[in-house]
């Protein structure tokens, strides 16, 4: 049977000043589990000891400096009594560092010799070199020199500009390469101490052993900060024909300086964050134009857009299939994911990615495009949110035919069906313009009508057919005196409040389909109205 102790305050070097330091107990700890949570984690520590009958103080060395004191927690087995639990720092205590950094430790300071001695060459090239230079001149000015002389002279100061030419270079390339290498050293271990935290906590467990112990064990756990996840997502998809398969990944990133090595993780979250990036079309409100005077303090602010409702229907149930990568559960207020396989996270304060669950989804694909707002086709796939259940809001990597097309976002909030962007199909082509032809302004007494026809041309240059959704709109009035006709529809589904138009086309392999629709505004002619 295992006991229990919480502790709420900390005796801060109290017992430990009068502690026999002979019946202190130093034993390695191991880190067997950790849950995280979004900005904090919490750390369980298992510890071994042998022990005679008596009284002892258990320390736990080289804890993380983030801890919450007042969530400290300790186990032990049922021969173990815990006394009282403290707090203390030993300063004095130095860290170890691992092999591998000594090695690099020591790399470097033999590189900045060698960059040293070079630099001292060709200090002392440059120094012959302008000795040899300061005293050219042979002979006198009575005598001269002979030739055969100055042939000799010459040739000399001509092999000794080569050797000062040569080793000017050799000593150049040789700094170089070794000033590279130094950059390299200095970078890997500016990261490892950056990373690295001086590991004075301890923990002190006073506890009164009952007989003799061997291999007894008490567990220690706390919560520490400097430690948090976010979810992030792999979606591929390989055509419009097969399922969504979605990866659910975490990335964790730590700097409590404690390093986890193959633990057991759990990660919880209660507050994903909301996002999306296809463009949406915003009710275009009609309004007269007031020149803004920028020396009154009464500047007229724009109406805000009305609310958008979505509107397609699924046209078949999905069922999801989840490959299990971690154990899911779902509480009223979180969500919960234990890792199936244990992983080694360093503190680093990097990102480690760590796989949860996949989901593979059947989906209905459409191609969307908002030809007034972006000239660009949207490839879309329609999943029953209901059927992603524990999914949290992130960022996703998208990867379409083999292709990766960018990012998107996965929204936690929707209730009926998700929509998640794929890209773009740069096969499918799409423009919009202004027929000038059906298109006018005219005058009928003190009102001014402007007569607009546009027309949206989309071209499937694809092998196989497409269903396109094209969103366009006509712009909708705020103003008694501004009045706005939908002359031509087009055939669109019309949505009188927001002004939106709506086509669904089947067009198929290398062939074009067009929608074109008109409309008139009608306001005074001695005003003027925004674009539209």
């Amino acid at each position: 049977m295992i006991k229990r102790i919480f502790v709420s305050a900390y005796i801060i070097g109290l017992i430990l000043s009068s502690a026999d330091a002979q019946n202190e107990l130093k034993t390695n700890t191991l880190i067997t589990h950790v849950t995280i949570f979004r900005s904090q984690a919490q750390i369980t520590r298992l510890a071994s000891i042998d022990a005679n009958e008596g009284i002892y103080n258990v320390v736990f060395e080289k804890l993380s400096p983030y801890i919450n004191l007042n969530s400290v927690e300790v186990k032990a087995d049922q021969a173990i009594t815990i006394l009282s639990v403290s707090n203390r720092n030993q300063y004095m205590n130095k860290e170890e560092k691992p092999e591998a950094i000594k090695l690099m430790e020591d790399s470097l300071e033999s590189v900045n010799a060698s960059l040293a001695d070079f630099k001292s060459d060709k200090e002392s090239i440059v120094f012959q070199k302008e000795l040899m230079l300061a005293n050219k001149n042979v002979g006198s000015n009575q005598t001269g020199v002979k030739t055969d002389e100055l042939e000799d002279l010459m040739a000399l100061y001509h092999k000794k500009l080569n050797e000062f030419k040569t080793d000017w270079f050799r000593l150049t390339k040789l700094e170089n390469k070794y000033t590279e290498i130094k950059q390299k050293l200095e970078q890997q271990l500016a990261e490892y101490n950056n990373g690295q935290l001086q590991l004075t906590n301890e923990i002190v467990v006073s506890i009164k052993a009952s007989r003799e112990l061997q291999n007894a064990k008490i567990e220690l756990s706390y919560l520490v900060s400097n430690v948090g996840w976010q979810p992030f997502y792999d979606i591929r998809v390989k055509d419009t024909k097969s399922p969504v398969n979605i990866m659910c990944k975490a990335k964790i990133t730590q700097g409590t300086g404690e390093e986890w090595k193959n633990v057991m993780l759990k990660l919880t979250t209660a507050n994903p964050a909301e996002g999306g990036n296809k463009p949406e079309l915003q009710t275009n409100w009609l309004r007269f134009y007031e020149p803004i005077d920028y020396n009154s303090s009464n500047i007229r602010k724009p109406m805000s857009a009305a609310p958008q409702r979505q509107h397609l229907k699924m046209e078949q149930d999905v069922v999801a299939e989840s490959a299990g990568m971690a154990s899911v559960s779902e509480t009223a207020i979180n969500t919960e994911f234990i890792v199936n396989t244990p992983y080694s996270i360093p503190s680093d304060n990097a990102p480690h990615s760590v796989d949860l669950n996949v989901l593979s989804l059947p989906a209905e694909y459409i191609y969307q495009t908002v030809p007034k707002l972006e000239k660009g086709i949207f490839v879309m796939a329609r999943v029953a949110a209901n059927n992603l259940v524990n999914t949290l809001q992130g960022e996703a990597n998208v990867y379409f035919d083999g292709t990766f097309t960018g990012n998107t976002y996965i929204n936690s909030t929707a209730r009926d069906t998700l929509n998640l962007s794929l890209g773009r199909d740069k096969r499918i082509q799409i423009e919009r313009k202004k027929l000038k032809e059906f298109s006018s302004n005219s005058f009928l007494g003190s009102t001014k009508t402007e007569s607009n026809t546009w027309e949206v041309t989309i071209r499937n240059t694809r092998k196989e057919p497409v269903r396109i959704l094209l969103e366009d709109q006509i712009p909708v009035s705020s103003e008694k005196e501004i009045e706005v006709i939908l002359t031509d529809a087009g055939n669109a589904n019309v949505d009188e409040a927001s002004g939106k138009l709506k086509w669904i086309f089947n067009i198929a392999a290398e062939q074009s389909q067009t929608a074109k629709f008109s409309f008139e505004i009608k306001y005074p002619k001695d005003k003027k109205i925004n674009s539209y």
